[in-house]
């Protein structure tokens, strides 16, 4: 039988399962739970509780590294939404702005033959054709495209875009006098000239045609011309 008594033994306990009691107390309370199954139960529980206090450590660390995980996952999802929305934003913002030059600054639609007005067909002192050519729809026009065929035709094809402005309309393209250098023509296109054009090829309107006799320039209109 055992010195110890019970209650001095399951105070012990805990220091003997931690291994920190001296050998001679160590040997009572083996001696001590070799005979009472009350204290051995105790060591027993002892036992448990560590293993249950582990088990419940090491569960609460892979929650805690799965929370971690579902966090940087989250973060990353988030981070990965904003890049493919702003990419996303600036595209639009990039379609938008291609979208907006296409409709006012890119000449792709020609002007239509019934608001062009030709007057004042004449031919200055140098040999060039002058002209005045105005838009009565009051309407700017942003360019003027030459085209010449193989058989010397020369058409002169004023384009907008497809929103049109007045902006500049009485000092622009749609409301001057303008001219044709039938020579200069001539010389770069290797071809002799035969007519020429005011419009778009299917509606064009006739400034003039070889063999036509035009009249001289009037001096205000001369005026115009002399850059000297």
């Amino acid at each position: 039988m055992s010195k110890l008594q019970c209650d001095v033994v399951r105070d012990l306990l805990p220091l003997y399962y931690d291994n920190v009691c001296s050998t001679a107390t160590k040997r009572e309370i083996e001696a001590h739970i070799a005979t009472c199954s009350d204290c051995k139960m105790m060591l027993e529980k002892l036992k448990d509780q560590e293993y249950l206090s582990i088990e419940i450590i090491e569960k609460n660390k892979l929650e805690g590294n799965e929370l971690k995980s579902i966090a940087g996952f989250w973060n990353q999802s988030k981070t990965r939404a904003f890049d493919k929305a702003l990419l996303v934003a600036a595209s639009v913002f990039s379609l938008l702005i291609l979208v907006y030059l296409g409709l006012t600054q890119w000449n792709i639609v020609n002007v239509p033959t019934e608001v062009i007005r030709i007057t004042d067909i004449s031919q200055l002192r140098d040999g060039k054709i002058v002209y005045q050519v105005k838009m009565t729809d009051g309407f700017n026009v942003n360019q003027i495209n030459y085209k010449v065929n193989s058989d010397g035709d020369v058409y002169m094809v004023p384009v907008r875009p497809l929103i049109k402005s007045k902006q500049y309309y009485h000092i622009g393209l749609a409301n001057m006098y303008d001219f044709v250098d039938l020579d200069q023509i001539k010389a770069n296109q290797g071809v002799g000239i035969r007519a020429v054009y005011y419009g778009s090829r299917e509606k064009p309107i006739l400034i003039w045609k070889k063999g036509t006799e035009l009249p001289i320039a009037s001096d205000t209109v001369e005026a115009l011309f002399q850059f000297d």
